[in-house]
């Protein structure tokens, strides 16, 4: 079976084709044109997955290729997905059908003002996309994992050097002679498992989608805090400013007034309030701070802004 074809830009165009083997359902990917072969970088990087109608993805698998090597040969296997896996999914439909989506990012050389080639910029671009992707299917697969990290009674396992290498506060913990060094077990209960799931893949690749932050940012600020992760922490105060509003400024403010020391976003949620503090005060996250004092002194704030006091 194949797919249409499908371009990526003025460089290449693609097929995507199945084969049953073995008990398994492969991908592989066939290059019908390449256009200013010079101008790609030295690989492509490959996203497969089977979905529902929904857009529920199973089985993804990233896979980074030398696209010399599609040159040569014309098609490479990307992916594997196993037919009985399939059959017992929620993706399988009455009529026997699924949706295989594919994405194929290509990066390509550019030229600076000397006219002379930034082929190692990309190169560096090119490794640093490699090693995150290596580091993704490291965090999926779980190979040779050495420690299980019990959050709220879901297990993650996971691999100390490399979550250690990224948080002082796990490197402390498996650098010395403690109970969860010695047992390789780490029970972790005020932290929201699927909030951990996406930090942990942070401490693994070193990135945090933005479709992650639109959802469980302040959750993930939270985390970054407790196990000193800076970079994540200031990119949430980020995105949190970024999507400041009337009508979440009063849940912001609270958060940023807790423990944790979220100083940008604090000051920046209290210059939104000064700013706009009629549509603040009206909106019903305001009301719901000061039914439950998640803002420090809610009616004094109020007759400072000029506004008379809101029955609770």
């Amino acid at each position: 079976m194949e797919s249409s074809e499908f371009s990526s830009g003025d460089y290449c165009n693609w097929t995507l084709c199945l084969n049953n083997r073995e008990g398994h359902l492969y991908i592989s990917q066939n290059l019908r044109l390449i256009k200013n072969n010079s101008k790609i970088a030295p690989a492509i990087q490959v996203f497969t997955g089977i979905a529902n109608k929904k857009g529920d993805l199973l089985s993804t698998e990233t896979v980074i290729l030398d696209i010399n090597n599609f040159i040569r040969s014309k098609s490479l296997y990307v992916s594997t997905f196993k037919i009985e896996e399939l059959l017992k999914s929620k993706f399988y439909e009455k009529e026997g059908n699924w949706v295989i989506y594919c994405t194929v990012k290509i990066w390509n050389r550019t030229e600076t003002k000397s006219c002379t080639s930034s082929s190692k910029i990309t190169s560096d671009v090119f490794h640093s996309e490699l090693v995150s992707t290596q580091f993704e299917e490291l965090f999926k697969n779980k190979t040779l994992s050495d420690v299980n990290l019990n959050v709220g009674g879901q297990i993650f396992p996971a691999h100390k050097n490399i979550i250690a290498a990224s948080s002082k506060v796990f490197a402390a913990m498996f650098h010395h002679e403690t109970s969860e060094k010695l047992s390789n077990k780490v029970d972790i209960q005020d932290i929201d498992p699927d909030v951990f799931q996406e930090v942990l893949r942070y401490l693994y690749t070193g990135r945090m989608s933005r479709e992650t932050l639109d959802k469980m940012a302040v959750g993930v600020l939270a985390v970054a805090d407790k196990y000193l992760l800076d970079e994540l922490k200031a990119e949430c105060e980020n995105h949190l400013m970024k999507r400041m509003s009337a009508d979440n400024c009063a849940e912001l403010l609270a958060f940023a007034a807790q423990p944790h020391p979220a100083i940008n976003l604090k000051k920046y949620a209290v210059d939104f309030l000064r700013r706009y503090p009629d549509l603040v005060m009206a909106t019903d996250g305001w009301q719901k701070a000061k039914k439950e004092n998640l803002v420090w002194s809610c009616e004094l704030i109020e007759m400072l802004c000029g506004r008379k006091l809101l029955d609770v």
